[in-house]
């Protein structure tokens, strides 16, 4: 549990599974759920987004089966090549790396700098 995270705000024991990191990426079907849900006010706010989205998720899981895949391409830390998310990285990496993908046609590389 999160020390930033008070008893009212989270009464219960665990979180939902969720993913954590970066970024990551869901089916269709998941974020419409997600929007139908939004717009008829049925979504439990929390001020972790990605706890939040392990709460939909779970909602989601209900009715069907969700499966979570890890992969090594959602960097927590630093960069690999062909990464899909990469955290962490400096103003002058981020504009480096945005350069390298218009440069290599959308294929991830890395700028190893600071």
């Amino acid at each position: 549990m999160s020390f930033s995270i008070d008893y009212q705000e989270w009464p219960e024991e665990d979180y939902p599974p969720y993913a954590n990191g970066p970024g990551y990426i869901i089916s269709r079907d998941i974020a419409e759920f997600i929007i139908s849900e939004f717009e008829k006010h049925r979504l439990r706010l929390f001020k972790m987004e990605d706890v939040s989205m392990g709460m939909w998720v779970e909602q989601f899981n209900r009715s069907r089966t969700v499966e979570y895949l890890h992969s090594q391409k959602f960097c927590q830390f630093g960069c690999i090549e062909d990464y899909l998310t990469a955290h962490y990285q400096s103003p002058r990496q981020m504009m480096c790396m945005w350069g390298k993908l218009q440069q290599y046609h959308g294929k991830p590389q890395c700028c190893n700098m600071r």
